[in-house]
């Protein structure tokens, strides 16, 4: 990580997970950090860690950023002047089901945090950064942006939109010494698979070799930040070699369609499109 770029770092969904991951690597980089999430004893925790073993200066935020107050507050505060140099946005959470069948309050949530809070929190981000010449932002995307299936299908059309929007951002940002990156991990070993949303998912059927362990997303994400450079990221190589081959003119059309069709054939005989 560029020593450059040391200074405040704001991390959303810090209370477990990837964003936890985050902060600790960032504090450990000698970062100062705004942390948030909706579990204020976590954040505290986690708060007096970071100032006990790295000595750092640590804003906790406790808030909902899928409603609209939650993400005004957080907003609110960077406009009061905090010079945010790096901007990790981890919060987030999965749906499972057809999408005609998903609470429209849980569709908005999920909207607004996925989508509306990502924008939000880099549009006010980004003058400074780019004032000062100086900055890095990481939208934790998913695998589930570059393919979908029944019953997941708003997930995944969530976490595309931060895909297009780091690459946009990658362009609009060529001169300057700004990067943005949406980090794309497929299964990872965190709170997030234990949510009630997918409680029936049979994750026992996937083998261990294809899960990540969090801290490996982070190393990989925060090293091609500096090295290698590229706004969409897939940190492990046997995803990449998935996604080639699905993004293949004849053998991917192929093999998506199979996929297609499996799934269509299990939802007209009642079950679950995949696992």
């Amino acid at each position: 990580m560029s020593s450059a770029t040391t200074g405040l770092a704001l991390v959303t969904g810090a209370s477990s997970g990837i964003g936890r991951c985050y902060a600790r690597s960032l504090a450990a980089a000698g970062y100062n950090l705004v942390i948030t999430a909706r579990r204020g004893d976590r954040l505290k925790e986690l708060a007096g860690e970071l100032v006990r073993v790295h000595g750092s200066s640590v804003e906790t935020f406790q808030v909902d950023l899928s409603s609209v107050d939650g993400l005004e507050s957080v907003v609110k505060r960077i406009k009061e002047g905090i010079p945010v140099d790096f901007l990790v946005h981890a919060a987030g959470f999965g749906t499972r089901g057809h999408f005609v069948d998903i609470d429209e309050d849980v569709v908005s949530s999920m909207v607004n945090l996925h989508c509306l809070g990502a924008a939000s929190l880099v549009r006010n981000a980004l003058p400074g950064m780019i004032e000062r010449n100086r900055g890095r932002i990481i939208l934790v995307s998913s695998l589930a942006a570059f393919l979908t299936t029944a019953e997941y299908s708003l997930y995944s059309a969530t976490k595309a939109f931060l895909n297009t929007l780091a690459q946009g951002l990658r362009d609009e940002l060529a001169a300057t010494e700004v990067r943005v990156q949406a980090v794309c991990p497929g299964l990872v070993k965190t709170e997030f698979v234990d949510s009630p949303t997918f409680k029936g998912f049979r994750y026992e059927g996937v083998p261990e070799k294809y899960w990540l362990a969090p801290e490996t997303v982070v190393k990989e994400s925060l090293y091609r930040l500096e090295h290698r450079y590229r706004p969409v990221l897939v940190p492990t190589f046997g995803a990449r070699m998935f996604l080639g081959i699905l993004n293949a003119p004849l053998v991917g059309a192929l093999i998506r369609g199979m996929m297609g069709a499996a799934g269509r054939r299990r939802i007209k005989a009642g079950k679950p499109a995949m696992f």
